[in-house]
């Protein structure tokens, strides 16, 4: 425990010291200028910002911004920090945070190798499958536009749950009846909130904030549905899986019906956990745009309707994968048991 405690802390204090030798010297990598601020000056309404570019030649700058200004509004700026301009330099992008990026990651790294073992790497190594796939299935859309988003989508569900399942059993366990069973409730909670959406013809569903999309919205929308209950179907599956085999494991002789009950109830301890994470995850992101529409004036119904009728019908999606999920994974347990018996 001792050793493993020591080893935590060098590897976080790597992390630290990595995140910080690359926000202290990346900057020379990057095409945009980048700007390491020497002097701060507040002028009214206006923020005095002076520097040297670390480069485009090392050129010294000095600009202005507007102190109500979305870049003021955004960062506090002070010496020794370095802020990303735009080509003609004078305006301010962002804030160069890279260096606090690269620690946060390398200690997200350390905590699931160290404490994971060799079950973190696996999962690390299908998360890092899944995000390729994903990545090169979203890069296909932008390049090919008359591919249909929701079949990419399906492509990537079906190669989404083959890589996890891969990554949690490994090839010797890996079984085809949970990768079949697990599709088929993605698809099941997903029809489900399509053939909803489509007999109430989607009254009461506002997509204004798909309206920058330059293609159809309700395929790019379906697709995140899709998506959205891959993860939550997954989740439900591999942790009842796990639980009920360790329990046939521990109680060779439990009868059908104990396996039945025990099932039950570590469905109900997970199920209510996971749909709120699944809830909140999804409502989190809409809370600025709340905050912003609500300090201006915004009816509180019209607000909510405009920004959470998409998010509140991802969270329905991935609900409705989870109830699936339990009996489907119940089901297999049973089927894998009567065919060792």
């Amino acid at each position: 425990m001792k050793k493993k405690i020591i080893t935590l802390f060098l590897l976080i204090l790597i992390s630290v010291l990595a995140g910080f030798l690359v926000q202290r010297y990346s900057g020379v990598l990057y095409q945009s200028p980048v700007l390491a601020v020497k002097k701060v000056q507040k002028q009214e309404d206006q923020i005095k910002i002076s520097g040297q570019l670390v480069n485009h030649q090392k050129e010294a700058v000095t600009l202005k911004t507007d102190a109500h200004s979305v870049a003021a509004l955004t960062i506090s700026f002070k010496v020794g920090q370095q802020l990303l301009l735009n080509s003609n330099k004078e305006e301010i992008i962002a804030e160069k945070q890279d260096g606090v990026v690269v620690a946060i990651i390398f200690v997200f790294l350390s905590l699931v190798l160290l404490l994971g073992g060799k079950s973190g790497v696996l999962a690390l190594w299908g998360l890092a499958l899944n995000l390729g796939v994903l990545f090169f299935l979203l890069r296909l859309d932008t390049l090919f536009s008359g591919l249909p988003t929701l079949g990419l989508m399906f492509l990537y569900g079906a190669s989404s749950i083959i890589i996890t399942f891969l990554a949690n059993y490994g090839i010797k366990a890996f079984r085809i009846d949970l990768i079949l069973t697990t599709g088929g409730i993605v698809l099941g909670g997903f029809l489900i909130c399509l053939t909803a959406l489509k007999l109430f013809e989607n009254n009461g569903i506002r997509f204004e904030e798909m309206q920058f999309l330059t293609r159809p919205y309700l395929g790019v929308f379906y697709g995140s549905l899709l998506v959205g209950g891959i993860g939550a179907a997954v989740d439900m599956v591999v942790t009842l899986v796990s639980s009920l085999k360790e329990l046939v494991y521990q109680q060779p002789t439990i009868s059908q019906k104990e396996l039945l009950r025990s099932g039950r109830r570590i469905a109900q301890d997970v199920t209510s956990s996971m749909m709120n994470v699944l809830l909140f995850a999804y409502l989190s992101g809409a809370i600025p745009m709340l905050i912003f529409y609500l300090k201006n004036g915004w009816p509180f119904v019209s607000t909510l309707q405009l920004h959470l009728s998409l998010e509140l019908l991802r969270a329905f999606c991935g609900a409705f994968t989870i109830l699936l999920s339990i009996p489907a994974s119940l089901l297999c347990v049973i089927l894998e048991r009567r065919r060792k018996a």
